[in-house]
């Protein structure tokens, strides 16, 4: 007969697995763990998360109103609301540079340059949008650098062939910016409706002190022609204008007949109300080319 001591089963009112005691310092005891400290009050842990998410929408916030600015102003489109761009857009994107972004060539190459474009494109941006458009233009004139980009050689002669176009000698001798002649390139034609530098640019320099003058050092197929140097040419240059096509040289400057006509002849001197009868008589019909015979006249 087994001993009671010995009967593995329980009595009744015994549990078969023995409750031990909880551990006071246990996971679920932990202050953290507990999302309130049973009067409503966050705990410190859930403080912590809270700033966290905070921060994290914060400097989201952030970054979207500075790269918002900067992505804007980088497309074309956006100037179109500045009064009086809206047709350089245009005339941009039927140019040759249609194909290059704002980026290509208004922002400086680098990490430098674009600090300095986002820099300014920021404030402009926020300008525009609470204050209204203004005739602000914030894309100044591209740097040599920013061409440089692109165009990799320096080209000789103009694309028409029949003029020289030492670049080289510009840019790296003299280290001249290429807006200074390409200013009417892409977002505005000049006169003549192309973009292409015009004879007047030129002439700032080349005006026979600072740099030469000479047609031919130029022009490969234009010079002045032979009748340039008779010595009656100016005064039967207004009646050959008829006859033959002197803007192809001279159409250059608008009213260039006005350029000489415009001004007192040099022989006009103080004396010349009482010396111009004498050169009148040696000149014979000269006087004919400002004045008509009316004009003696009037006097006479």
């Amino acid at each position: 007969m087994a001993d009671k001591h010995d009967d593995p089963t329980p009595n009744a009112g015994e549990s078969l697995v023995t409750a031990e005691p909880l551990d006071a310092s246990g996971p679920a005891a932990e202050a953290g763990d507990r999302p309130h400290d049973g009067e409503g009050t966050p705990t410190p842990s859930h403080r912590r998360r809270w700033l966290m998410w905070a921060a994290i929408g914060l400097v989201a916030l952030v970054v979207f109103l500075l790269v918002l600015p900067v992505f804007s102003t980088l497309h074309p489109n956006y100037y179109r609301r500045y009064p009086g761009l809206g047709e350089r857009m245009d005339n941009w994107a039927h140019s040759t540079h249609s194909k290059v972004g704002c980026s290509g060539c208004h922002v400086d190459p680098g990490a430098r340059g674009f600090l300095t474009f986002a820099a300014r494109s920021i404030p402009a941006f926020y300008s525009q949008l609470f204050q209204g458009a203004s005739s602000t233009n914030l894309l100044r004139a591209p740097d040599r650098e920013a061409c440089q980009k692109c165009h990799t050689t320096y080209r000789t002669v103009a694309p028409s062939g029949d003029l020289r176009i030492p670049h080289r000698a510009h840019v790296v001798v003299l280290g001249m910016e290429c807006k200074t002649c390409h200013k009417n390139l892409v977002h505005s034609p000049n006169r003549r409706g192309f973009n292409r530098p015009e004879m007047e640019d030129c002439l700032t320099c080349h005006d026979g002190d600072t740099a030469s003058n000479e047609c031919s050092d130029c022009h490969t197929d234009k010079a002045a022609p032979e009748n340039h140097a008779q010595k009656n040419w100016p005064e039967i240059h207004g009646q050959m204008a008829e006859k033959i096509d002197c803007a192809k040289c001279h159409d250059w400057t608008p009213d260039y007949c006005e350029n000489c006509h415009k001004q007192r002849p040099a022989s006009h001197t103080a004396t010349w109300k009482t010396d111009h009868a004498s050169h009148a008589k040696t000149r014979g019909k000269g006087c004919l080319v400002c004045h008509d015979e009316e004009f003696c006249k009037e006097c006479h």
